[in-house]
């Protein structure tokens, strides 16, 4: 399985841009991983098997949960991708068009935050999948 992380907008902070790259590093040991910036929603362009848009109406999963979620994606989807919004936050012609919609809270975040966020739990997700000590 492949996993695409497609976030809208620049990142420019770099303690984000570090702890982001660690967690890449982390998560690269487990999956095929890509990070990539784009302009606006319309800049998706590639196909992907699965698409989950990462959205404060979306449902909200438990870290066991959210790692149910990937070890059945990764047996019957090859190529995934998350959708992270920029400030201006989610096109709803988007909203239809993905397949799952994924909350990390009921909590706004910023943008930027998300990036951390999001791939903290995923990191978190592939040790529980795995049977690492991480997740307590």
């Amino acid at each position: 399985m492949k996993i695409t992380i497609l976030c809208i907008g620049k990142l420019r902070e770099d303690w984000l841009k570090k702890g982001i790259g660690e967690y890449l590093k982390r998560i690269v040991r487990f999956v095929n991983i890509e990070l990539k910036e784009a302009e606006s929603f319309t800049d998706i362009g590639e196909k992907y098997d699965y698409t989950i848009l990462l959205d404060e109406h979306g449902k909200e999963l438990t870290s066991q949960e959210f790692s149910n979620l990937l070890k059945k994606l990764q047996m019957t989807k090859r190529n995934v991708c998350f959708i992270i919004g920029g400030w201006e936050g989610m096109d709803d012609v988007l909203k239809r068009k993905v397949d799952y919609l994924l909350s990390l809270s009921k909590m706004t975040f910023p943008y930027q935050l998300v990036r951390i966020i999001f791939l903290e739990q995923l990191y978190r997700a592939f040790t529980i999948i795995k049977g690492i000590n991480y997740h307590k």
